[in-house]
């Protein structure tokens, strides 16, 4: 018996392949799978995402007539791909993940471009230049994209394990003075598209200041890290964001898929 005839016996319709949404939504992560570059992974510190499919010819542990089904068991380092740091991370006094507030994970907010190469600061000159040149402003309550380019760079260690090192240790990043302009702003949570809210030379990489992660982190605004996908599809707009994580009790971080879709 296959999956649609279950679902026929079972009065369930099958799935639609052309029912259309209500917006435009755009998906702005990473692919997450095996082939992903995580910390230091040229020296086992930290292994990429481990996968074991569940499934097999004689079902699911579901039972036997689960044979259609698809069942997985992924182990994996919290800050893996495109995901959110809670400030908790780096500080005793930060919230865990689960205590971040709702509205920081859905709202308004613009997707700025600030163009910049490796290991290159983003300072609060940058990030006003990108707003007068875009025509976008942002304001108090808002979730803000940072488009550098660098996803563009992105790639796992099975396919090219040197440009996967350079992606994760040689990006560019906000700084301490771009960081406390995004706070004096009023906004809830930043997200960029380098494996990190640090310029690398703030990181292990250079001098382990973690300027950003800081000053975000000492006003519990969350950073989303590691944005690509669709994001040049929507860098320069105004959009309605989600970048909602699991509700991991005492979590430091975890994966998630940002979607925005562009306001009118």
């Amino acid at each position: 018996m296959t999956a649609s005839s279950i679902s026929a016996a079972a009065g369930i319709a099958a799935p639609s392949t052309d029912r259309p949404g209500t917006r435009e939504v755009y998906d702005l992560s990473l692919p997450f799978r095996r082939d992903m570059p995580s910390y230091y992974f040229y020296e086992n510190r930290y292994q990429p995402p481990m996968f074991t499919v569940f499934s097999h010819k004689e079902g699911t542990p579901l039972g036997p007539e689960t044979k259609d089904g698809y069942v997985t068991h992924v182990s994996f380092l919290t800050h893996t791909g495109t995901h959110v740091d809670a400030p908790r991370h780096f500080r005793d006094d930060g919230q865990y993940l689960h205590e971040v507030p709702a509205d920081r994970w859905l709202g308004e907010g613009p997707i700025l471009s600030v163009p910049k190469e490796e290991m290159e600061p983003i300072t609060a000159e940058d990030l006003e230049r990108a707003c007068a040149e875009s025509g976008l402003d942002v304001r108090p309550g808002d979730i803000v994209g940072i488009n550098t380019g660098w996803h563009r760079r992105f790639c796992g260690p099975g396919e090219d394990r040197d440009q996967a090192i350079e992606y994760m240790e040689r990006n560019p990043g906000l700084s301490r003075e771009s960081a406390e302009w995004l706070v004096a702003k009023g906004i809830v949570t930043v997200m960029i598209d380098s494996p990190a809210i640090d310029c690398a030379r703030f990181m292990p990489y250079g001098d382990s200041s973690f300027q950003s992660h800081y000053a975000l982190f000492a006003e519990n605004v969350p950073a989303v890290e590691g944005l690509g996908g669709q994001l040049d599809e929507v860098t320069g707009k105004r959009c309605l964001i989600s970048c909602a994580p699991v509700r991991y009790e005492n979590g430091d971080a975890f994966p998630l898929r940002v979607l925005a879709s562009p306001l009118p």
